[in-house]
């Protein structure tokens, strides 16, 4: 059936419809907004907005023509897919070369049996919005057979295509009948207790914050709450309340975001892939081929190192842009989201033997506080100093108190970050008040080195570094600022003279 051209699930209407309506959603709030403040006594005071309308019906229409116009097949170990409203476009994916089958299902997918597939390469993709879930378990069974199979065959390239277009359903591989090893399943128990101490008030404390902001603009919120305050005779009371409140709102339904998020999160292993998958009103499902994976990297929250647990990422490469993609951080791949530190070192190093999660030094040279703290202090007074003498008395208060959060961050940073280089690998830990991010980076993994130097801290031989590693289409760089010079020629000697190019600046 793969092997003739296929037509998109017909809810990729509504997804597609849906798409439309989030990237014009801005011009139709105001275009909605001013008919009702309008009215619809004068019509051409509605010309404005009946063009904003217009011009989105036109963008949602030539979105469903290119919808009904969009095929897929599978041609000669090619994976062509079709469409176009004009103009036919035309793209094709080598078997061969295909890295990983990517799934989503919103819950509009859920209910009617649809699902997002995105099929990667190391240089492009294809991304199929929406097929039915058996094409998608199909397709993507055969794709896995089928690349297994070249692979297994390099030494003999006269393989029927035809013959397996006739058995493919009845002769799998034996490496595609390897069975997906569940290593990690996200129990409701553990689920919950990364949730309560998970980041996500902070999501919430943004949203709401500029959704108050918005409130404020359209409704008199004064009048509202003008009687409330006048029965009560303790304003501070009721203030703290309206914080505390507030606070715990924000708590309640960012530990929710994060909770529906990681639904039912699994990790299985086959030898060969590592697949993750997770969510509730949005079931994402990830596959990373291990040897595309570029560095790991380790981010704690502060309570969370506390009790011993730790969330795991892997940093990959991938080229293709998927517009209608759940995920927008597709160079990193959360592999292990809330597990006991020690528990999670053991498990990668079984299934992703290439990595060992070496310890690191900690601390920097102390000089390092001074130099964090220098400049910004500076900066801060010549914004404090007009407006203590001008406007308020008592701003020097405020002035001192982000100074002394300063000196705070500054210490935590020079005390608690570190790195080490080992024969083959290095690690890197930047720490801050609040969270330790430690990255684990092959040598052979490390794209370029920076050395970096100006006149004021050569004389105190102290130097920044950062290495370079490959990050979804781009690059990421990691390093450290104000270590001893002599520590970061090391680490230059280790990139350049046992592997990597010589990039150092």
């Amino acid at each position: 059936m793969m092997f003739n051209p296929q037509k998109l699930h017909p809810i990729s209407y509504v997804s597609g419809f849906l798409q439309s309506l989030k990237e014009n959603i801005f011009p139709l709030i105001i275009a909605v907004f001013l008919v009702i403040t309008r009215g619809f006594d004068n019509i051409w005071d509605l010309t404005f907005p009946i063009v904003i309308l217009a011009f989105s019906l036109i963008i949602s229409i030539f979105k469903g023509i290119k919808i009904y116009k969009t095929r897929y097949w599978i041609e000669k170990d090619q994976l062509i897919m079709t469409w176009g409203v004009f103009s036919k476009n035309r793209k094709e994916l080598n078997i061969e070369r295909i890295q990983s089958v990517d799934t989503s299902q919103n819950i509009v997918h859920q209910l009617l049996g649809g699902v997002n597939l995105s099929v990667k390469t190391p240089s492009d993709g294809i991304e199929l919005d929406t097929i039915t879930k058996k094409q998608s378990d199909e397709l993507s069974e055969y794709l896995k057979d089928r690349k297994n199979k070249l692979k297994n065959n390099e030494t003999n390239q006269d393989v029927q295509v035809e013959e397996d277009i006739e058995h493919h359903d009845h002769n799998i591989s034996e490496s595609s009948r390897k069975e997906e090893a569940v290593f990690f399943q996200l129990s409701v128990k553990e689920l919950l207790k990364m949730s309560f101490t998970s980041g996500g008030i902070l999501i919430v404390f943004a949203a709401l914050g500029s959704l108050s902001g918005v409130i404020t603009q359209v409704i008199d919120i004064e009048d509202y709450i003008s009687p409330l305050i006048n029965q009560v005779m303790n304003l501070t009371f009721v203030i703290i309340s309206i914080v505390v409140v507030f606070i715990m709102m924000s708590y309640i339904i960012g530990s929710l975001i994060v909770f529906i998020k990681n639904y039912k999160y699994q990790l299985t292993f086959d030898g060969e892939l590592l697949t993750v998958k997770y969510g509730l009103l949005t079931v994402q499902k990830r596959t990373v081929p291990i040897k595309r994976i570029q560095a790991l990297q380790e981010e704690e929250s502060l309570f969370r190192r506390a009790i011993g647990y730790t969330k795991i990422s892997a940093i990959i490469t991938s080229d293709g842009h998927f517009e209608n993609n759940e995920e927008s951080d597709i160079g990193t791949v959360t592999i292990l989201p809330f597990m006991k530190k020690q528990e999670a070192y053991k498990l990668l190093e079984e299934i992703i033997p290439q990595f060992q999660f070496h310890s690191v030094n900690q601390g920097l040279p102390a000089q390092g506080i001074r130099r964090r703290v220098s400049v910004p202090t500076v900066i801060l007074a010549i914004a404090i100093i007009p407006i203590q003498i001008y406007l308020w008395s008592y701003t020097w208060i405020i002035g001192v108190v982000i100074f002394l959060i300063m000196v705070l961050f500054a210490s935590v940073i020079t005390m608690k970050s570190g790195f080490k280089i080992y024969d083959d690998s290095i690690v890197i830990l930047n720490a801050t008040p609040f969270q330790y991010s430690t990255i684990w980076a092959n040598r052979d993994k490390v794209l370029t080195f920076e050395l970096h130097e100006n006149l004021i801290i050569k004389r105190k031989d102290i130097a920044h570094f950062n290495i370079h590693l490959a990050y979804g289409s781009a690059m990421m760089s990691k390093g450290l600022r104000f270590i001893n010079i002599e520590d970061a020629l090391n680490i230059y000697n280790w990139y350049k003279y046992k592997g990597g190019n010589d990039h150092a600046s």
